[in-house]
């Protein structure tokens, strides 16, 4: 995407659907790796947005996996900070509802810094829902035998 003010193209609204199905089916490195792909091309807020994205992707990669919780309270935080004042280009998602589902575990990652046991889940794992009426037209994903979940 060339800038953040214009529309993405299909390519790009197509690997963007596919990260929000990847962190859906809760392949967080996957979500991760389509998001850095578009970040590469973004500019400005809109790049820090998707970083934010990436980092909170990463975040729920290292919980799944059970380790790494200085990492885990780091991504949250910093995500947390690139996505806060983000007033741009949202590719469709309810963000609203994206933040009210984060805002348990951006509290985790705070007491996971002050100490608490890591990973003890405070609440489900956040699913990326659309506004209504957005139909999401992801692109094609094809899991190698070895790569199910990331590395």
């Amino acid at each position: 995407m060339s800038s953040e003010s214009e529309d993405p193209s299909a390519d790009d609204a197509g690997r963007f659907d596919r990260a929000v199905e990847h962190w859906n089916a809760r392949r967080f490195w996957h979500a991760h790796e389509d998001w850095e792909d578009l970040w590469n091309e973004a500019y400005d807020d809109h790049k820090r947005w998707l970083q934010g994205l990436i980092q909170y992707a990463a975040a729920f990669f290292h919980f799944e996996r059970g380790f790494y919780a200085s990492g885990f309270q780091r991504l949250m935080a910093t995500a947390t900070e690139k996505t806060a004042d983000y007033e741009g280009p949202r590719h469709h998602l309810d963000w609203e509802r994206l933040r009210q589902d984060l805002e348990p575990w951006i509290a985790y990652g705070s007491a996971v810094a002050a100490g608490a046991d890591f990973p003890d889940a405070p609440a489900a794992l956040p699913v990326l829902r659309y506004e209504p009426g957005y139909v999401p037209a992801p692109l094609a994903w094809e899991p190698e035998e070895d790569d199910a979940h990331g590395p």
